[in-house]
């Protein structure tokens, strides 16, 4: 019975879980108006595809949400030397479907958006975007997140998904 109790008292001190965040960033864009993101299918698998792009207006919170829209039809998008026409839905409110239109990307991609309109009326030219996969990791432990209660886990790494497998080796 006593050796259980080690076992399991040593299994809580020494285990942790490490969660990696995979996402899309763009490299080359800033907005003081605007944010643009990419999101996974599934975010905790490095390999999933792209599922969506989203833009939204930075002046928006979670009572007051402000429209996007996009004003042209389509959007492109270059990965790996293929080019993909992306259809635009007026009712998407500054979302790009992706995924959903049958077309997949996992690898880093150019997207060509063009112009889109706020609420209130102001125009913006995006210029051509560049988006690297990034990764987010965080390690969690079981008695260290105890004992600061509140606290979250400790951040590992956040950068590109190529500086985290250099930083590995």
């Amino acid at each position: 019975m006593k050796k259980i109790f080690i076992s399991l008292v040593s299994l809580l001190v020494f285990t942790s879980c490490v969660l990696h965040v995979y996402r899309f960033t763009s490299i080359n864009y800033n907005n003081d108006k605007i944010s643009i993101k990419a999101n996974l299918v599934d975010e905790q698998k490095e390999n999933s595809p792209l599922n969506y792009i989203y833009i939204y207006d930075k002046k928006s919170n979670a009572t007051n949400h402000h429209e996007i829209k996009i004003l042209s039809s389509t959007i492109k998008i270059v990965c790996k030397d293929k080019e993909y026409i992306i259809k635009n839905s007026s009712d998407d409110n500054g979302n790009i479907y992706v995924y959903k239109q049958g077309v997949v990307i996992t690898d880093d991609f150019k997207a060509y958006i063009g112009k889109v309109q706020l609420d209130d009326g102001t125009i913006i030219d995006i210029p051509p975007l560049s988006f690297k996969k990034t990764v987010y990791v965080e390690r969690y432990s079981v008695i260290s997140d105890t004992i600061n209660a509140g606290g979250s886990g400790k951040e590992i790494f956040s950068g590109t998904v190529e500086n985290y497998k250099k930083q590995k080796k």
